[in-house]
């Protein structure tokens, strides 16, 4: 996979994370207590100033009680 590819696939993740969160109606600072994140960590996260790890991205996913593959197989191939 290629470097730009990799970082499309992981924004189209976390863009479908953040939907999520506000589809459920869970702001960032409970998201990020739930997740064991600092909510700067997260709002970089969502703000796609970082590259998260999969470790995080796995953390969100469980803390938003949503199978991670799901969103996996709810994105696009990159």
């Amino acid at each position: 996979m290629k470097t730009d590819q990799e970082r499309e696939l992981v924004t189209r993740i976390c863009k479908e994370l953040v939907a999520e969160r506000k589809r459920q109606g869970i702001s960032q600072q409970r998201l990020s207590e739930d997740a064991g994140l600092s909510r700067t960590g997260l709002r970089h996260i969502e703000s796609l100033e970082i590259n998260p790890t999969l470790y995080s991205l796995l953390k969100l996913a469980k803390a938003l009680n949503v199978d991670f593959s799901k969103i996996l197989n709810g994105i696009n191939d990159v």
